[in-house]
């Protein structure tokens, strides 16, 4: 009986798209963004960086500084969100001990709770349709669920 097809084995696609992982890709992409903030022009950069073509160093030197901007953006938020709740407590610790300095706690208490809302997200508008958009909260140092 003859076989029909290729099994999983011989069938390079079943297992998914492989990727390959290249190991001079982190250096190589270094160097390709040092030069451009160099000035060097993107043929430039792919002949002295081994790109076959400027438009392989483009992508590259693009995505690295996209994926920079994103991680320290992140890290900007975490610092923000440790900052509002070190004022937090001080805020809550004032209004706990109920004296003369409980009322302007409470008037801080709301602007440090909105900011603190706005970088998490939960303020976030409901999109032309009427749903509230999915909404990730990214704690620095929390483990991902």
């Amino acid at each position: 009986m003859a076989r029909r097809g290729r099994s999983q084995s011989e069938n390079p696609t079943a297992q998914g798209n492989p990727t390959t992982l290249d190991v001079n890709e982190g250096p190589r992409v270094a160097q390709a963004i040092r030069l451009r903030r160099l000035g060097y022009t993107y043929t430039e950069i792919a002949a002295r960086c081994g790109y076959k073509e400027e438009s392989g160093a483009r992508r590259a030197v693009t995505k690295a500084n996209a994926r920079i901007i994103r991680d320290e953006a992140r890290a900007l938020v975490g610092w923000q969100l440790d900052m509002l709740d070190s004022a937090l407590q001080a805020v809550m610790t004032r209004i706990a001990n109920d004296d003369q300095n409980s009322l302007w706690a409470v008037d801080r208490l709301v602007p440090l709770l909105k900011r603190q809302s706005e970088l998490l997200g939960l303020d976030a508008k409901p999109d032309a349709q009427g749903t509230a958009p999915n909404i990730t909260i990214v704690v620095p140092g929390a483990e991902a669920i």
